[in-house]
């Protein structure tokens, strides 16, 4: 759920302001019970409270995008690292079999291809703005 949070505080503030109206009326002897407060003050303070409530929730959702992105930036970090050396190391065959003389051109272009097709993944990976798994199933793809 994307708005988790902002859900809890809303339900949170909302029991608050019945319940807050509940000890006015049994434990201030009020004559009434009032869901909304006659009192000019009552109400004025109910509203900051419910206020601070919900926006703390809208800022912890909000926070919690961040935190997942930066999951995802240092777990791109780690996976980019892990293949660029898998990638160099791949290079080092290739200049390798380039030396040789019996080795067959065409495997080497079809390296060449593969390896360049990797590298645009990684890339196309690395771009993504809001991640999610519909973006990131998207740049598995070459563009």
């Amino acid at each position: 759920m994307k708005y988790r949070f902002t859900a809890i505080s809303i339900s949170i503030a909302i029991i608050f302001w019945f319940s807050d109206s509940l000890v006015h009326y049994l434990g201030y002897g009020e004559q009434a019970f009032e869901v909304l407060p006659s009192d000019l003050n009552e109400l004025w303070m109910r509203c900051v409270i419910v206020v601070l409530i919900v926006a703390f929730g809208v800022f912890a959702d909000y926070r919690s995008g961040f935190d997942k992105k930066d999951v995802y930036q240092a777990m791109l970090g780690a996976t980019k690292h892990i293949l660029r050396n898998h990638l160099q190391k791949m290079l080092v065959f290739r200049e390798e079999a380039e030396n040789c003389s019996g080795f067959d051109r065409n495997v080497l272009r079809l390296y060449r291809e593969m390896v360049d097709e990797t590298v645009t993944q990684i890339e196309n990976l690395e771009n993504i703005q809001e991640p999610n798994k519909a973006n990131i199933e998207d740049r598995y793809l070459p563009k």
